[in-house]
């Protein structure tokens, strides 16, 4: 009896273990919650995908990321393909002869009731290259980098709480637009970002543990809070620092009084005592917990940094925390290789290990933004980073790159590049272009330099 039970039991358990695989996905009301499961993929041009109404049955089932470009050409033709590669391929040898051209995503999600009130958003981490996404048939965001995260607010285009909406995403890689293998498609995360109308934002907050004397180090926090609401509200919000060891090293809250629809800056400085040095051999990490209280717990962030101090002389070269080091490094593309662009965490990890396995101790990134693990890996493994953003600016060097967005865009993409990436510290220096043709004109390269390098100050 129990033999069969037991039997039952298991059944049971495996039949429902499926059923999420056709049900509408519905969150709870995490933060930040992954949308990388289960999205519908199409290959190449199509009418009417973003419209809700669009029949998508019999697309591909997908996770991400995903890169079609290592995805078997869809027509094999003999002497021409051969998986994923083509003689007839735009890209040529630059892009090793993979295939680009155009893709759509779409995706189907629920908001739960409890979510109503709270501000909806979507963060893409990276997309190559044009992409649009719609949602419910409305267009909400428009990316021309391939290289540049993007968040959208999508609680204006969803549907109430219980109604399923529907994201569709347009990705195009067309053209000669890159010198090297980029990829095609949603090759990074995606992520759901809930949060309160009383919120904090990760990418507001900036923590400057640059300044070391003796046995303290003196560390300058910045971030803002923001109130989405109409009302007035009284805030509390507290600052957290843990040591490497997860042991509280300063502790400080403050009442906040903040208007509807305001943000508000906040700034502070305190000391911390006998610090642990982040370097390339002990690649030390603190924590910061920022909580925002309003009656109950409004937000919470955790931003991890390090304390370290770096400076470049004539006479000693580069200097970290006071001491010379000679930077043995290499140029280091986006790719995993055979798995395509797609960032895949433990892969992304694996490449700062390989480096440092071989004796390496720095990378530049070549010529793009990195992923968000890359930089992560860097900082906990000890690996220094030349942050770099362009590969072009006004001067093409293929006929579809960037530079046709570059007089649009370019002031916004190095702005999200230092937002996003000014707390990691292995990051040395921010590079504002690779091989740039304009930096030898005049007046034209130096007037652009100056304007990227106060965008990024």
């Amino acid at each position: 009896m129990m033999n069969n039970y037991f039997k039952s039991s298991v059944k049971l358990l495996a039949l429902l273990a499926l059923i999420p695989c056709f049900i509408t996905e519905n969150f709870a009301s995490e933060r930040k919650v992954s949308m990388n499961e289960n999205w519908k993929f199409y290959r190449g041009c199509i009418a009417n995908a973003e419209q809700t109404s669009f029949k998508d049955t019999q697309w591909r089932e997908l996770d991400l990321p995903h890169d079609w470009s290592m995805d078997p050409v869809p027509i094999q033709r003999e002497g021409i393909t051969i998986g994923p590669f083509s003689r007839m391929s735009v890209g040529g040898a630059d892009t090793g002869q993979t295939v680009g051209g155009e893709g759509w995503y779409r995706k189907e999600f629920t908001i739960q009731p409890e979510d109503a009130d709270k501000i909806i958003s979507l963060y893409f981490e990276g997309a190559y290259n044009q992409t649009e996404v719609w949602i419910n048939g409305q267009k909400a965001c428009f990316n021309p980098y391939g290289y540049i995260p993007f968040k959208i607010d999508i609680h204006p285009y969803c549907n109430a709480p219980g109604v399923p909406n529907i994201i569709a995403v347009k990705v195009v890689n067309e053209g000669l637009n890159s010198r090297w293998y980029a990829g095609s498609g949603i090759y990074r995360h995606v992520w759901l970002m809930k949060t309160d109308k009383v919120h904090l934002d990760e990418w507001d907050t900036f923590i400057d543990a640059s300044k070391v004397e003796g046995k303290k180090a003196t560390v300058d926090l910045h971030s803002i809070l923001h109130n989405s609401g109409k009302e007035k509200v009284t805030a509390h919000l507290k600052i957290q620092i843990f040591s490497p060891q997860g042991e509280e090293v300063y502790s400080t809250t403050q009442p906040v009084n903040i208007s509807g629809e305001t943000n508000i800056p906040i700034s502070l400085t305190f000391d911390i005592k006998k610090p642990e040095l982040w370097s390339v051999d002990t690649p030390s990490l603190y924590t910061a917990h920022l909580s925002v209280k309003s009656k109950k717990l409004s937000d919470e962030i955790t931003v991890p940094f390090g304390i370290r101090t770096v400076e470049f002389s004539a006479e000693k070269g580069f200097l970290l925390n006071g001491k010379p080091l000679k930077l043995k490094g290499g140029c280091l593309h986006h790719d995993n290789g055979l798995l395509g662009a797609v960032a895949i965490n433990r892969a992304e990890e694996r490449k700062v290990e390989l480096m440092k396995a071989n004796g390496f101790n720095a990378v530049r990134c070549s010529h793009n933004l990195p992923s968000e693990y890359f930089l992560q890996a860097c900082d906990r493994l000890g690996l220094l980073v030349i942050d770099e953003v362009f590969d072009q600016w006004q001067q093409a060097k293929r006929p579809q790159d960037y530079h046709q967005f570059f007089d649009e865009w370019s002031e916004h993409d190095i702005a999200t590049m230092v937002r996003r990436d000014r707390n990691h510290p292995s990051i040395i220096m921010w590079s504002i272009g690779n091989e740039i043709a304009e930096r030898a004109d005049e007046p034209t390269g130096e007037i652009i330099a100056r304007k990227l390098i106060a965008t990024i100050h």
